[in-house]
């Protein structure tokens, strides 16, 4: 995705603004060139209602202005403009009039809301500004039955302008407007997917007062919210679980066609094992949370989780999980976790969720299904483990006085749900200590913030105020961060997990976003930028539709300053290596730093061969030991033309007794395979 200059944007809207110019008309300069994410649906055809209740009309967000006191500005008026255009586009009309649509309403209310924005002091400068917004929202039939419900949130990102003779905060506006338009945007392109709303639409000429199935023996479907990838949705005919809900669904559909009140009930199922690649390594606990909610008019009784399993995951789990009681409208959840232990090769299980519930009339949803895979770990045989943890010396031609390095490393968060990154806080320490040791730097241009002490407000103050007062033109900034990494499902976003943050909400997170505009406003020569984290949609997202991780935003003279070397290159966890006691993608560009990684053998390792060699050995290992590639990253690519990936990280080993290869900024230079480095460069 390519944006135009931030500062630019800014000001042209500011411009607007004291021009008297709505920000709605401002379309020449827009946060991100992304594309229509509404563009070729076909409109359904339905003319629903939009339910806006005055709450969500009036609502505001709080922060705090350039003095630190407490402000508020309007969100709800741009917001329903948004959903009204957004559902205009799925839909063939859309009101604001629920009592006169017998197509349905769509139910909308605010869920999480917040502005991320620091502002230390009331000076003439630009800070960066996140803004998110939740949105709750159901489909209703006109019958009042829950045909959709589904909770999504976006954030959109900017920069605001602070004066030292006013403490006002200018340019929120577009901020809050990108958030509006893409939340929006989500729901309207969800409930464009939804096939039950569609085949409610095309049922609609023949459609009586009831949307029960024609047969008592067919299961009642129910929004399908499960929040992690199924290989199939189908149940096993054979299984017992299976007959469990069709037989009570029957009973459902007599009460629908009565007229009778009843419960209504629908779950969602998480899977989650501890590292999150959902795959099961040996004695790895598998957590299952499951959340029941009631969307009927009467209470569900005595409602239990029913799993059973198939394969290696029989007999793994309790039957039934006791969820109890569940009110109309109400949540319940209910968690438990179970070590998978005693495989030695790969293997298959499957896990069946149901719910049943002593209420007769209580509406059934079908059976949930999932595929799981457990398999061994990465043999530490794999790779003899050379001790990596010495840092190698540095050479007269690689001191960099003026360089400074930040790394970070969190494997612990205080909030216990979020998974632990094994050796995180360890990786960042030797990697700290290799770029120090080689480039000869001081101690007070090294910083180091692990765990505890990397909460959001220590990536702030590294990356805003401590790194800015080190650097100059000939400042070379290194940074390498290992932890974890939340993916916006609608941009492709990466924002990274702080100590105090958590994966379930985008307030707690520090946007890379606002780490790569704090750079670019640098007067540094590049910036060297290494990421060993796991990456995970944000809470909302599809996984099977969300969007890809996107690294590389601003303007082509800021990007082409900086070198990215990225552990994964999608959705997936970084892989441990427990033989060397590092990050498997760490341990290769720590190997790959003392030497091996000069590619072309002519003394001296370049970023783009530490890249490239870092790549191929990651996508090798992974490939031949558990058969799940995790694929490494390096941006820019090989012929680009970007003079960053020339840049000299280390000496290499044993060069040729020849003149040295000409390293073209193309990349040319970095191919020749190394018969010590065991691959080739994978480029």
């Amino acid at each position: 995705m390519q944006r135009r200059s931030t500062a630019a944007c800014f000001r042209a809207a500011i411009g607007l603004l004291l021009m008297g110019i709505s920000l709605s008309t401002w379309t020449a300069c827009a946060w991100f060139k992304r594309a229509d994410g509404l563009a070729g649906i076909t409109p359904i055809a339905l003319s629903p209602a939009l339910h806006v209740p005055s709450s969500l009309a009036a609502t505001t967000l709080t922060y705090q202005n350039a003095c630190g006191a407490p402000a508020t500005i309007q969100i709800g008026s741009p917001l329903v403009a948004a959903l009204q255009q957004k559902m205009g586009r799925v839909f063939q009309r859309v009101s604001l009039d629920p009592a006169g649509s017998p197509d349905g309403v769509i139910d909308v209310a605010v869920g999480f809301k917040q502005i991320d924005l620091a502002i230390p002091r009331r000076i003439k400068k630009s800070y960066p500004v996140t803004v998110t917004v939740g949105l709750d929202v159901a489909y209703l039939a006109g019958d009042g039955s829950t045909l959709w419900t589904k909770k999504l949130q976006s954030s959109g990102l900017g920069e605001v302008e602070v004066q030292e003779t006013t403490c006002d905060v200018m340019g929120l506006e577009p901020v809050i407007k990108e958030a509006v338009d893409l939340v929006a945007e989500g729901v309207a392109k969800q409930i464009s997917d939804s096939t039950k709303i569609r085949e409610y639409a095309e049922a609609k000429p023949s459609r009586g007062p009831s949307l029960a199935p024609a047969s008592a023996t067919q299961p009642v479907a129910a929004p399908d919210i499960a929040a992690v990838p199924a290989r199939s949705m189908e149940p096993a005919a054979s299984t017992s679980l299976e007959r469990l809900p069709a037989a009570q669904s029957a009973t459902a559909v007599l009460s629908n066609q009565t007229g009778e009140a009843s419960a209504v009930l629908t779950f969602r199922v998480l899977l989650r094992d501890d590292n999150r690649d959902h795959m099961l390594q040996p004695d790895e606990p598998l957590t299952i949370d499951v959340e029941v909610k009631n969307e009927g008019r009467t209470e569900a009784q005595g409602v239990e989780v029913v799993v059973e399993g198939a394969g290696v995951l029989t007999d793994r789990f309790p039957s039934p999980m006791a969820v109890g009681d569940v009110l109309p409208g109400e949540i319940k959840r209910v968690t438990v976790t179970k070590p998978m232990t005693g495989a030695k090769e790969s293997l298959r299980g499957e896990l069946l969720f149901g719910l049943r519930s002593v209420s007769p009339l209580a509406q059934i949803p079908p059976v949930k299904k999932f595929t799981v895979l457990v398999r061994p770990g990465l043999a530490d045989g794999a790779l003899s483990a050379i001790d990596v943890d010495l840092p190698p010396n540095g050479t007269a031609a690689l001191k960099q006085p003026k360089a400074v390095v930040v790394a970070i490393g969190v494997g612990r968060y205080r909030d216990p749900q979020v998974p632990s990154v094994k050796f995180a806080a360890r990786d960042a320490e030797v990697m700290a200590a290799y770029l120090q040791s080689i480039a000869g730097l001081s101690a007070d241009r090294v910083r180091i913030l692990t765990d505890g002490h990397a909460l959001k407000q220590d990536f702030a103050e590294a990356f805003e105020e401590w790194l800015p007062k080190r650097v100059d033109s000939n400042t070379v900034v290194y940074i390498y961060i290992a932890g974890r990494a939340l993916v916006d499902g609608v941009t492709g976003a990466v924002s990274l997990v702080p100590y105090d943050g958590t994966t379930l909400s985008m307030s707690r997170v520090y946007s890379l976003r606002r780490l790569q505009e704090s750079l670019a406003r640098l007067p540094i020569q590049r910036a060297i930028l290494m990421f060993d984290v796991s990456l995970e949609h944000a809470a909302g997202a599809e996984p099977a539709t969300g969007a890809a991780p996107v690294w590389e935003i601003g303007a082509a003279d800021a990007s082409a300053k900086m070198m990215w070397m990225i552990g994964n290159n999608g959705l997936q966890e970084a892989r441990a290596f427990e033989a060397g006691r590092h990050g498997l993608f760490t341990y290769q560009l720590l190997r790959g730093l003392q030497g091996p990684a000069d590619l072309d053998r002519d003394g001296t390792v370049v970023a783009g061969e530490l890249c490239a060699f870092a790549r191929g050995e990651v996508a090798r290992l992974t490939s031949e030991q558990i058969g799940n590639s995790q694929q490494p990253v390096c941006l820019p690519a090989p012929g680009q033309g970007a003079l960053v990936r020339i840049h000299p990280m280390a000496k290499g080993n044993n060069p040729k007794p020849v003149l040295p290869v000409k390293k073209e900024a193309s990349g040319r230079g970095e191919g020749a395979p190394s018969s010590s480095a065991g691959v080739g460069p994978g480029q």
